[in-house]
């Protein structure tokens, strides 16, 4: 019997060359992406209308433009859907999609670096989800199928694993749809661990904390007020006027009104942030199968990723401003694809595999979940960090001091000759506030990076691409730095740093003064090793560590 057996192939309507269709809830997900597509149009067709009542347009031009955006909506979903196709071959999943335009895709099992999979709601009770694989690349070389039976994420990891051991491949019937609920351990050749329960389960403190942590709120307050503002050319303009007066009113009463109103959008902010964080990340758990990482999170859409050990590139634990103080971290991963499915927040959240963690305790859980990897607390006693900006303040802070001098000098000078009016007349502060934020991420770069070289332990092997799997753990960098006013420990083997680049400049050059910068073949997140400036003997030491010959 095939892969999924009779039942599944007569749902999803399987042909006798294996190609099959996809589920019919298939098309009510193509359905729900086009209309997000046209929600603009949409928008602007409702400013059309308005402009309509007033009598500017012809009605019959209006109504033409509805029906057609409507008619678009409906018909492009129902041709994607009968014309998408998906196959598994021998050695690789197959993908043609379009009737004009045609579409065909190859991933081999071996290629794949992380399966990811979406179930909403409506799709839990028929045991249906929406997978994405992802092969080395950007979110392009993807394949994703809207509405598949949820044991096809199960196969294809089956697949995946014998494309990497060299097996052959047979079709055999796969597990049940409900394992993917609640990852439980598999058999495995690799010595891996495994238990009956995750890794790691954030709880509901936990996904508070990271909401209410998170920088992430001061973008939705962009977005919001971005919102609003298009919000106004629908609205009626008493409405529209009412509003604006009111709150004029409210402000106009001193300034313990304006920090009142100020504290509330704060606080509704915050809620929002709370609300949505649950929503993506409720039931955040992180599971160890062999050689996998299953990551389940979602409230409403339940979200299942599989990540394999062996791709993960680097591992980086980073705290923004905000969680330093709580002694608070994040923890994400390197990889070489991009992990996504139907929205970018989709591959962030999977990428990050602990949303937030008291720093006390992350390195306990990072060896429990990545033993391969021997992760290590910066500065321990064993491999202290070599901080290479140390007594290189200056260099970090002189060009944006200078910078902003220049500029505020700049602006003043010309608001003083051709503005005139006193508010103006303050606009010089502008640079120097930026040029400020930026002297001090620079002064922070010198006092956090740094690097550690750990070296190999010959009782671990790794899990690598390579095919020799008694190859020992490679050497190992850990890398210290900031950007902006986050600090980050990125640890990272020497197999995935592609090359070094030193720099200097004709006056940096006689003191010995250079830059760094090592690429990662990396697609989201930290994509290279920067230090920004650094002593001749450091660049030299890292030179070293990554062109001589490995040990055997």
């Amino acid at each position: 019997m095939g892969a999924f057996g009779t039942p599944a192939e007569a749902r999803c309507g399987a042909h006798a060359d294996g190609w099959r269709m996809l589920h019919p809830l298939g098309l009510l997900v193509a359905l729900v992406q086009s209309i997000r597509a046209i929600i603009s149009t949409f928008i602007s067709l409702l400013v059309v209308f308005r402009l309509l009542m007033e009598g500017r347009f012809p009605s019959w031009i209006t109504w033409a433009i509805i029906v057609a955006g409507v008619g678009l909506t409906i018909v492009e979903p129902i041709i994607r859907w009968a014309s998408t196709r998906y196959r598994l071959g021998v050695d690789s999943l197959q993908f043609r999609s379009g009737l004009f335009f045609r579409k065909n895709r190859t991933i081999g099992y071996g290629s794949i670096h992380a399966i990811s999979s979406s179930s909403p709601v409506y799709m839990q009770p028929f045991g249906i989800v929406q997978l994405t694989v992802s092969a080395a690349g950007a979110t392009d070389t993807d394949i994703t199928l809207d509405a598949v039976p949820a044991a096809l994420q199960l196969e294809l990891e089956r697949l995946r694993a014998q494309a990497r051991t060299g097996e052959t491949t047979t079709a055999e019937t796969v597990p049940s749809a409900s394992s993917l609920a609640t990852p439980s351990p598999s058999p495995s050749s690799d010595a891996r661990p495994e238990s009956n329960a995750p890794v790691f389960r954030a709880s509901v403190r936990d996904i508070t904390l990271f909401a209410v942590t998170d920088l992430g709120f001061i973008a939705a307050a962009f977005v919001v007020f971005g919102f609003v503002q298009n919000l106004q050319d629908m609205l009626p303009r008493d409405w529209v006027r009412t509003a604006e007066r009111s709150v004029g009113d409210y402000v106009a009463r001193g300034v313990i009104s304006i920090v009142m109103l100020v504290l509330v959008c704060v606080i509704v902010l915050m809620v929002v942030s709370v609300v949505t964080s649950l929503l993506r990340f409720y039931g955040f758990e992180v599971w160890r199968r062999g050689d996998d990482l299953v990551v389940v999170r979602g409230l409403f859409t339940r979200r299942t990723t599989t990540i394999p050990v062996s791709r993960i590139q680097s591992i980086v634990v980073r705290q923004s401003l905000l969680r330093r103080p709580f002694h608070l971290c994040s923890v994400g991963l390197g990889l070489s694809s991009s992990v996504s499915g139907e929205s970018e927040e989709s591959g962030i959240s999977a990428a990050r595999i602990l949303p937030v963690i008291g720093t006390s305790r992350v390195y306990d859980v990072l060896a429990a979940m990545l033993p391969e990897w021997d992760p290590r607390e910066p500065g321990d006693a064993t491999e202290p960090i070599h901080r290479t900006g140390r007594g290189l303040l200056r260099y970090y802070v002189t060009t944006p001091i200078v910078v902003a001098l220049v500029v505020a000098v700049a602006v003043g000078t010309g608001v003083m000759v051709t503005i005139s009016g006193a508010p103006s007349r303050w606009l010089f502060i502008v640079p120097l506030a930026i040029g400020a934020y930026w002297t001090a991420c620079r002064a922070l770069k010198s006092r956090t990076e740094g690097y550690a070289i750990l070296p190999d332990r010959p009782d671990a092997f790794c899990s690598s691409d390579s095919s020799d799997p008694s190859e020992p753990l490679p050497h190992r960098i850990l890398v210290t730095g900031a950007k902006g006013l986050t600090t980050f420990a990125m640890t990272t083997r020497r197999s995935r740093v592609q090359s070094i680049t030193r720099s200097t400049t004709p006056w940096r050059e006689p003191r010995g003064i250079e830059k760094a910068e090592m690429p990662l073949f990396v697609m989201n997140g930290i994509s290279a090793l920067r230090f920004t400036f650094l002593h001749r003997s450091d660049a030299e030491t890292l030179d070293a560590w990554l062109t001589r010959p490995a040990a055997r």
